[in-house]
């Protein structure tokens, strides 16, 4: 009840003018889901259930470090991209499909470096928007995401601005010879100021976001991949740090971008720790490592949510909620994971309508279950999410 109180808190405490005019817009909400270049061998696209989501994300391209043109993706995944949009819409004409361009923060810094050169360069811009442009209307995607992660000084942060005006306006002059513009949005940090890592103290172009977006999405997760000791890698609330959705979002709000233009990003994936102490398994205990790689999430301390149901169903392990972070977690044989359970999700979502966001996204929907568990959550509030 204290955490229903809490949301509207919130809710009231970011209504600025511009947040109201888009509640009183009445702005379609938006169910999206990243869907990764990687794993069509287990989460094929002609099986992907559309119906589940608005909108769709192939995640992702990449920039040439030489001639700063949007690369198409290696051989092996061409086909897959090629016929991405024409697959899913054949099952779902009214989904929309983009593609994101970037990296994610397990890469290396190469790929950002290229980004922040691009996009300090007039002449490298343009040459990157048009290939964008090019590229999505060749292929028959909706739209365009930058998923730069992340600008790592103001330099690059007012450049990111320069960007996503040039784009607008290229999009709009496109738009001319289409019967409608193409979408473009960016993949950005939980807080609209980065205080983490080499990015520190660093803010966002809220007025160049809130003006040339169609929206952001905000990466509500990756709150204590590293450390020694477990923790809430996506908590809803934290009352002794800034690593919390609860914290990011209204950081975004009170930062002034309209909620309309914010989506709140849930994970698909556990973090996952080896204890130093079996009985001691709570929030903050001990760890000596990593969870394992395993075989199809593929990363280090990565656990992707259908391995997690498959590891709750044969080991019948009992789930703890944690009601001060609203987060949820479990240990088996000394492995401890932290996951976003069906109650989480659930209240995410209700947090995101409370703040009056655009919707959300789940990252990656390749993750969930071969029946959709989570992405059929968001099904139970498509009265609010349609």
């Amino acid at each position: 009840m204290h955490h229903f109180i809490l949301l509207i808190i919130l809710a009231l405490t970011c209504l600025s003018q511009s947040q109201q005019q888009c509640i009183n817009s009445n702005n379609t909400h938006v169910r999206a889901g990243y869907w990764f270049s990687n794993s069509n061998h287990y989460s094929p696209v002609s099986q992907i259930n559309t119906t589940l989501y608005t909108h769709l994300y192939y995640y992702s391209l990449s920039v040439d470090e030489t001639n700063f043109l949007v690369t198409l993706p290696p051989e092996d995944q061409l086909p897959i991209f090629n016929s991405f949009s024409s697959t899913l819409k054949s099952n779902n004409p009214s989904l929309k499909t983009l593609f994101s361009i970037g990296t994610d923060e397990h890469e290396n810094n190469a790929s950002n470096s290229t980004i922040s050169t691009m996009a300090s360069d007039p002449t490298h811009r343009a040459v990157f928007i048009n290939s964008t442009l090019e590229l999505a209307r060749a292929h028959g995607f909706d739209g365009l995401d930058l998923a730069w992660q992340y600008p790592s000084s103001q330099f690059d942060m007012a450049n990111l601005g320069i960007l996503l005006a040039e784009w607008r306006d290229s999009i709009n002059e496109e738009a001319k010879n289409y019967p409608t513009p193409l979408l473009l949005t960016a993949t950005v940090y939980f807080s609209g100021h980065l205080f983490q890592g080499s990015s520190n103290n660093v803010d966002y172009p809220i007025d160049a976001i809130s003006n040339y977006l169609d929206w952001a999405n905000a990466i509500c997760f990756n709150y204590h991949k590293d450390g020694e000791v477990t923790g809430a890698d996506a908590a809803l609330f934290d009352r002794i740090s800034h690593f919390s959705t609860s914290y990011g979002i209204v950081s975004w709000l009170d930062a002034g971008i309209p909620p309309c233009k914010l989506m709140l990003g849930i994970p698909l994936y556990g973090r996952t720790w080896f204890l130093k102490n079996k009985m001691k398994n709570g929030l903050g205990a001990q760890v000596v490592a990593a969870g394992p790689r395993l075989k199809l999430s593929n990363q280090t301390g990565i656990m992707a949510y259908f391995e997690i149901a498959e590891l709750l169903e044969k080991t019948n392990s009992a789930v703890v909620y944690d009601n001060q972070t609203v987060s949820a977690y479990f240990n088996n044989g000394g492995l401890w994971v932290t996951f976003d359970s069906l109650e989480i999700i659930e209240e995410k979502i209700d947090f995101a309508l409370q703040n009056g966001l655009l919707g959300y996204f789940l990252w990656p929907i390749s993750f969930d279950t071969p029946n959709y568990t989570v992405s059929k959550q968001g099904e139970l509030k498509r009265e609010n999410f349609i």
